[in-house]
């Protein structure tokens, strides 16, 4: 209740701080709200870091999630949970509360990671490669998109769609309005290419580890979701199946740059990027994309 609490308000503030100036206190008072608020929304995260969230009673094995920006990691969040059941996981985004920097230094901390990564009844996420102590205890999904098509969504979430939920994207969005999408793509691509290139050479030779396409989830979802769903489980769950199955559409009617969920169509870059950037971006993750099975 708490939590859904401050969702509301923040989207009720952030609808009158998008009016403002930057420099006004307004949206200044905004900002650093957003900021003290963080450990609250993110509770199991702050006990978890602090060494005070109760062990998990849940048998479910521990899932890391490993994937990029723009590749529909809350639905797939959501997903899980309920082919899981919201008692067997408690989803932890270490990211959502931290910023950049700290993430860095907590990550990098081997001691202290070992004891936030509880080996049963726990969902992390995380959108780079990090090398965790223990990783062969975990079941560790790696869900990956056209690295062209992330850099393209990522102008979008960047500059128009995403909420201003924290100080970062607030200055993120200021700092890169003058930029073009193809001068934006390039300048974010070679942080984007590392991040694919430690995916491909220390998570996926790992046998605990499932590979899933975002393509594939949007273009043949019932078997995507069932690879996932073996992958978890060895429990029948073919009724949750087909009810997920039921309730999912991945039509977007109509494109709006402003909208959370704006295009989620493979290809979208070969509309939006000039040939010349798309040749780069080729050269760039060339060695990713034939590891992955993307065309070139």
């Amino acid at each position: 209740m708490i939590k859904e609490f401050i969702k509301s308000t923040q989207r009720k503030l952030e609808k009158t701080a998008k009016t403002k100036s930057k420099n006004s206190l307004y949206f200044k008072t905004y900002s650093f709200l957003l900021t003290q608020l963080r450990p609250i929304y993110f509770s199991d995260e702050f006990l978890l870091l602090k060494g005070l969230k109760r062990k998990s009673s849940s048998s479910q094995q521990s899932i890391l999630f490993f994937t990029v920006h723009k590749s529909a990691s809350t639905f797939i969040k959501h997903t899980i949970i309920k082919i899981i059941g919201r008692k067997e996981l408690v989803p932890i985004n270490l990211g959502g509360l931290l910023s950049l920097d700290d993430q860095a230094k907590h990550y990098n901390n081997k001691a202290l990671m070992s004891k936030v990564l509880k080996e049963r009844g726990f969902y992390y996420i995380f959108r780079s490669y990090n090398d965790f102590p223990n990783l062969d205890k975990f079941k560790i999904l790696l869900v990956l998109r056209d690295p062209r098509d992330v850099l393209t969504s990522h102008y979008f979430s960047t500059l128009f769609n995403h909420p201003l939920s924290r100080k970062e994207v607030i200055e993120d969005r200021e700092k890169y309005s003058k930029l073009s999408i193809d001068e934006f793509v390039l300048k974010y691509a070679i942080e984007l290419a590392a991040e694919y290139e430690d995916y491909c050479n220390y998570l996926l030779p790992r046998e605990n580890v499932l590979l899933l396409k975002y393509e594939d989830m949007v273009g043949s979802f019932p078997s995507w979701l069932r690879k996932l769903t073996a992958f978890l489980t060895p429990i029948d769950k073919e009724d949750v199946l087909n009810k997920i199955i039921s309730e999912t559409s991945f039509v977007v009617k109509k494109e709006d740059k402003n909208s959370f969920i704006r295009n989620i169509k493979p290809g979208d870059h070969k509309n939006k990027l000039k040939p010349e950037t798309i040749d780069a971006l080729n050269k760039l993750f060339y060695s990713s994309m034939l590891k992955l099975g993307y065309e070139i």
